[in-house]
């Protein structure tokens, strides 16, 4: 975050400009996300992939609810994981085995995320 951005919060004032620079950081994240993680490609493919279907079979308003909340679900799980890796190289570059289990927990929370959303994408998608 920029020291600008600090002093103003510090000081009680927070313009919507800041709002702006608060939300291009948001989208270069998604950016950085997306360019440099290999799963995050995946995901984006199986997303789109998963959108798609759901237009041509038609899912009710709370299939689409839930469909949209498990792809939001395992986003949010991808990018979680990405930045505690991206954090934990930064400050312990060599091997450490304690950075190898907080990645480890990490890379479970995207497969916990991604299995439900297999979860609701079975019951959304399969005639029951």
């Amino acid at each position: 975050m920029r020291a600008k951005t600090e002093r103003r919060r510090r000081n009680g004032q927070f313009k919507l400009l800041d709002r702006f620079s608060s939300l291009r950081d948001a989208l270069n994240g998604l950016g950085i996300l997306v360019v440099e993680q290999h799963n995050a490609r995946i995901h984006l493919v199986v997303a789109t992939c998963v959108l798609a279907l759901g237009l041509l079979t038609g899912l009710s308003g709370l299939e689409w609810i839930l469909v949209f909340a498990a792809i939001a679900l395992v986003w949010m799980a991808e990018a979680f994981n990405s930045a505690l890796e991206y954090l934990a190289d930064a400050a312990v570059p060599d091997t450490h085995p304690l950075i190898g289990k907080a990645k480890d927990v990490a890379a479970a929370g995207v497969l916990i995320s991604a299995s439900f959303a297999v979860m609701v994408g079975l019951w959304a998608f399969i005639p029951g």
